[in-house]
C-alpha cells in the first residue's frame, strides 16, 4: 500500500483544542487527497496529571518514563481512555472515520531489562513495566487503512505471557511507519521543532542532517523529550526515509507547509 503518513503527536497536543483542531484539519486535507493517514499518540501530560491526583510521583529519565505497577495502572486509564477518546471525538467533529486501534494487538513486545540510556548520565535504570518490541503485526491496520479508515494507535503492549507494557510513543509510531513503509513521518510537537535555545524561537533549524542532530545531542544542545523523538526517527533514515518531520499546530496549514516545502515551519532531519 502506497501514500502511507504516519503521524505521531504527544498529549501536550490533545490538551489544546485549537491545535487538535489545526491537527483534525490537516488529517482532513491529506485524506481528501488520497493520503492514508496512521496516527499514533502519545499521552504524558494527562498520565503525569492523573498519576498527581492519585498521590503517585512521575519519574522520567532522558524523556522516557519509569513505569512502576502503579503507574501502569495510571497508563492503561489514560492512553485508551481518555487520550483516544479525545482523539477520535475530533476526528468525528470533522467527519473523519477514525478507529481506535491498541497498541496491544499491534506490538508484540518483552520487559526491558535495566539499562543506561541517553540522558542517564551513564547510569543504569530500570524502567520496570516498560517494553522494548520484538516485532510488530500490522495486519489490523491495513485493514483499517484498506476501508479508507484512520487508525489511531495508542502505545501500550503485551507480551506472550499478557503482562501489558508501556512503550514510549516515538518508539510505536516509528517501528510501525518501518513496518508499513510508509512513504512520510511527521512528529508533532508542542514547541514545532528543534531549537538551538528553546527561548529564543528565531533560533530554530529548519534542516538538520543526521550527523548534525546526533551531535547536537551528543553536545547537550539538544535534550529532554526531544532526544527519543529524534533518535527513533534516526531509524527510518538508514535505509527507508530520506527525511522526516518536527513540526508544531500553531497555524491548521503548518504541517501541510511543512510536508510540501521540508524546513519552512518545523525542523527536517535529512539523511545527507
Amino acid at each position: 500500500m502506497s501514500n502511507i503518513t504516519v503521524i505521531k503527536f504527544g498529549g501536550e497536543i490533545i490538551d489544546s483544542l485549537d491545535q487538535l483542531d489545526n491537527l483534525a484539519i490537516a488529517i482532513k486535507s491529506l485524506y481528501e487527497q488520497g493520503q492514508h493517514v496512521v496516527l499514533v499518540h502519545g499521552g504524558g501530560p494527562q498520565a503525569s496529571k492523573l498519576s498527581t491526583r492519585l498521590g503517585l510521583s512521575p519519574k522520567m529519565v532522558g524523556g522516557r518514563r519509569v513505569t512502576d505497577a502503579e503507574t501502569l495502572e495510571v497508563m492503561k486509564m489514560t492512553l485508551p481512555g481518555i487520550v483516544n477518546s479525545n482523539i477520535l471525538s475530533i476526528l468525528k467533529k470533522h467527519h473523519l472515520p477514525g478507529a481506535s486501534v491498541s497498541g496491544i494487538s499491534v506490538v508484540n513486545a518483552k520487559k526491558r531489562p535495566p539499562k543506561a540510556v541517553t540522558g542517564s548520565n551513564g547510569e543504569v535504570v530500570d524502567f520496570g513495566f516498560v517494553g522494548d518490541i520484538i516485532n510488530i503485526d500490522t495486519t489490523i491496520i491495513h485493514h483499517l487503512l484498506s476501508g479508507r479508515f484512520i487508525p489511531v494507535v495508542g502505545p501500550l503492549s503485551a507480551d506472550d505471557q499478557g503482562q501489558v507494557l508501556n512503550i514510549n510513543a516515538d518508539t510505536v509510531a516509528v517501528k510501525i511507519a518501518k513496518k508499513l513503509q510508509a512513504q512520510k513521518f511527521v512528529a508533532v510537537t508542542q514547541v514545532g521543532g528543534v531549537f538551538q535555545n528553546l527561548e529564543d524561537k528565531n533560533s530554530r533549524f529548519a534542516m538538520l542532517t543526521l550527523q548534525e542532530a546526533k551531535q547536537k545531542i551528543a553536545d547537550g544542545v539538544i535534550k529532554g523529550g526531544m532526544i527519543p523523538k529524534l533518535e527513533e526517527g534516526f531509524e527510518l533514515l538508514q535505509d527507508q526515509l530520506d527525511s522526516f518531520h518536527i513540526v508544531g499546530l500553531d497555524s491548521a496549514d503548518g504541517l501541510l507547509s511543512e510536508l510540501t516545502k521540508p524546513g519552512s515551519i518545523g525542523t527536517a532531519i535529512v539523511r545527507i
